[in-house]
């Protein structure tokens, strides 16, 4: 029976490894990808099964299956396109919101990727640097195919709906990468060497100014923060890869010298500290999830001597307001307290590589160290997984079983997990092989089989890919009045997905609703929608259901201007069909001198406020129909006369420009009564293709030319 098992999961794994399969630890079957490169770093695709031997805890093993996955060649890096040419229209940083991007299909992911900030350990002078390298990897190395994650230890893991292909958003996570008190407070990447304070004649080394508590505290909230991460990732598709930047991760605190944790190290007997083991877990995890980690050291390059903020006063010599410290350390010679700084520091250097270098060996990546250039570690980990092994064999069965053991004198036999070394080589000269080196000897099914039902409506609205079980779209506009800011949702619901009942003079139909707005730091806003809305109609608007089908449009106050993610579900009561839908807005800050526009809203996105009602118009436009639009404009100065604005309005397909308007007047839009709202219309191209485009609106004052002029994006559908 065991066969036939292994035989369906290795029929199932060939079927699926194209598209980026997740490994997965079972009674029949390990998996295991692998990194191969040669002497220059580039992928080795021609490797043939009996060029690999595969050793579980140094025994060699029989393997079943190899397959190279190929993710293909890397596209030219695209930059984000966010100025328009500077001989039509110039625009302030403020009003320059990047090109918005398609939603990404499962099926069309090549890579996920996490760059995760461990902020916690992370010194003050080290943020600028990151914040600027993850700016510049977001323009010029994600790609199409590419699902990004910027997530900050401090900031809590909140939601996957926190991956995205959207640049915009991704920018926005990047901005608010800084230096946070929670963790280390450090303010520089080396803590300051002082003199201990005693007359302790034990110490084997200059006393280091940081708290070891804190240190140790900090450390392990990061790697629980990981945990909860690379198990979220296990369903994700593409090449999973997790970057952890910081200025140093410890494999242990200096205080750990014995028994901490009585979980024991297979055949040492010796016990392993809580943070070696949350490493091991993690390390684990990542197994199952398929998910390799990489690290950058931000700490920098230096020469770990001493530094301007070191206390360089000698041991025995009484500084102002200090006491005494008497003796030098036993492994310094007689006035040689220089040489002993510097070994401090090489030492604080060594043990803050521990931790990261630890995660990155034992599942498949490296690290980059020695660098000031964030942007070109990310660089040369996006090349990294270009291609992977994937690689499978059949463990001994009392491997997948945890033993029967005690770990204490008395009671009774308590199960000890058990960490397998998992050792992959390559028998062809020449190259070199990276890839996961150990699991725990249980399977994904027992592993999970305290795990929750499947996930329900609400926690629908954490997954990165649209629902469309019920086809629905989200667009999303700001509106300001005075200090006062609101986001415009509208949802539009294809009436075809939705049961109706009832005879045709009074057709019903229910449908719960959720709508929330999440900040940067993918936290949720208070307030949003969540709630079962009925929905009567006679025989006429039965018909504009079928026909236009259904719009739901709300307010959503938010308390300041910034980016901000609008996420809705529905879900149909009749059938327990759901569908999902995102949109990204932006609202930027008032400074500085220019225009600032609000959203586009299209009159086919007038619906009645906080009611799921049938449509009065079609979201989609023939070639040759006007597009009616009204939007607010705003300006850090005197209110604009409008009489000296002029508009283009421009349609994008795939990122490329296709058509542009001539200038045009703007007019005052009589039916809004507050603010400064205005009007316009698009009329569609009778010559153009049909498809889903982009229409970006430019609005210039030629009262004052040299002042910068504002733009906003709207989507538009032609049938």
């Amino acid at each position: 029976m065991r066969r036939s098992f292994l035989l369906a999961a290795l029929a199932s794994l060939a079927a699926a490894a194209d598209q980026g399969y997740h490994l997965r630890v079972t009674v029949d079957l390990v998996q295991v990808d692998a990194t191969v490169t040669d002497s220059k770093g580039s992928p080795v695709p021609d490797l043939k099964p009996a060029d690999f031997r595969i050793l579980l805890d140094g025994k060699p093993q029989d393997l079943k299956y190899c397959n190279y996955v190929r993710l293909g060649e890397m596209a030219e890096p695209s930059p984000v396109k966010n100025t328009p040419p500077a001989a039509k229209v110039k625009t302030s940083p403020a009003a320059q919101p990047p090109m918005p991007a398609a939603p990404i299909k499962r099926e069309d992911v090549r890579r996920t990727i996490v760059v995760f900030v461990a902020d916690l350990l992370t010194s003050a002078e080290s943020m600028p640097g990151i914040r600027a390298g993850l700016k510049k990897f977001v323009q010029e190395q994600v790609q199409p195919g590419d699902l990004v994650a910027i997530i900050r230890a401090s900031a809590g893991l909140g939601a996957l709906q926190d991956f995205t292909p959207d640049k915009r958003l991704l920018l926005a996570a990047a901005d608010k990468v800084a230096w946070t008190s929670k963790g280390i407070g450090a303010t520089s990447a080396y803590a300051p060497i002082g003199l201990p304070g005693s007359t302790s004649v034990d110490m084997q080394r200059p006393q280091l100014s940081d708290n070891a508590a804190t240190t140790d505290s900090a450390t392990l909230a990061t790697t629980a923060s990981l945990m909860r991460l690379v198990r979220g990732m296990a369903n994700l598709p593409g090449r999973k890869s997790v970057v952890l930047i910081s200025d140093g991760l410890r494999l242990s605190s200096r205080e750990e010298r014995g028994p901490s944790s009585g979980k024991k190290a297979r055949g040492t007997g010796a016990s392993l500290s809580p943070i070696y083991w949350s490493m091991r877990q993690l390390a684990d995890e990542s197994v199952r999830a398929g998910v390799v980690l990489y690290a950058i050291d931000t700490s920098g390059l230096t020469s770990l001597r001493a530094l301007a903020s070191d206390r360089l006063t000698p041991p025995g010599i009484d500084a102002p307001g200090r006491a005494s410290t008497g003796a030098l350390p036993p492994s310094s010679p007689e006035g040689d307290w220089i040489s002993a700084i510097a070994e401090a520091r090489r030492s604080e250097y060594r043990d803050n590589q521990w931790g990261a270098l630890f995660l990155a060996n034992q599942t498949g990546g490296f690290m980059v160290a020695e660098s000031n250039r964030i942007d070109a570690g990310l660089a040369r980990i996006m090349a990294d997984q270009r291609g992977y092994y994937l690689l499978a064999f059949q463990p001994p069965e009392e491997a997948m079983h945890p033993e029967n053991q005690t770990s204490l004198a008395f009671g009774p036999p308590q199960p000890v997990l058990i960490f397998h070394q998992l050792k992959v080589e390559v028998v062809r000269p020449g190259v070199k092989i990276r890839s996961h080196t150990g699991f725990f000897g249980v399977s994904d099914e027992e592993n999970t089989a305290q795990a929750g039902p499947e996930l329900q409506l609400s926690q629908s609205l954490e997954s990165p890919f649209q629902t469309s079980d019920i086809k629905l779209e989200v667009e999303s506009s700001y509106l300001s009045v005075k200090n006062d800011y609101f986001i415009q949702a509208t949802l539009y619901i294809d009436g075809k997905d939705v049961v109706f009942s009832g005879p045709p003079i009074h057709r019903t139909g229910v449908l719960h609703v959720i709508l929330r707005a999440f900040d940067a730091n993918g936290e949720r806003l208070w307030g949003g929608i969540d709630q079962m809305r009925r929905i009567d109609v006679n025989e006429e608007g039965f018909e504009r259901v079928r026909k236009y089908g259904l719009i739901y449009t709300t307010l959503l106050p938010v308390p300041k201007p910034g980016p901000y993610q609008i996420r809705a579900a529905c879900q149909d009561n009749a059938t327990g069909k759901i569908g999902t839908g995102a949109d990204f807005v932006s609202i930027p800050r008032a400074k500085g001198r220019g225009l600032r526009l609000s959203g586009i809203v299209f009159q086919h996105a007038t619906g009645t406020y906080d009611h799921v009602v049938p449509a009065f118009r079609s979201s989609i436009y023939s070639p040759g129909q006007s597009a009616r639009f009204s939007f607010q404009i705003a300006s850090s100065g005197a209110k604009p006369q409008l009489g000296q604005l002029e508009m283009r309005t421009r349609l994008y397909r795939d990122g490329v420009e296709v058509w542009e308007s001539e200038a045009m007047p703007v007019e005052a839009d009589a039916t809004k009564i507050a603010g400064t709202f205005v009007k316009g219309s698009l009329e569609v191209p009778k010559t153009i293709d049909p498809g889903n485009y982009l229409v970006r609106v430019d609005v210039s004052d030629k009262a004052q030319p040299d002042t910068a002029g504002a733009w906003q994006w709207a989507k538009l559908t032609v049938q």
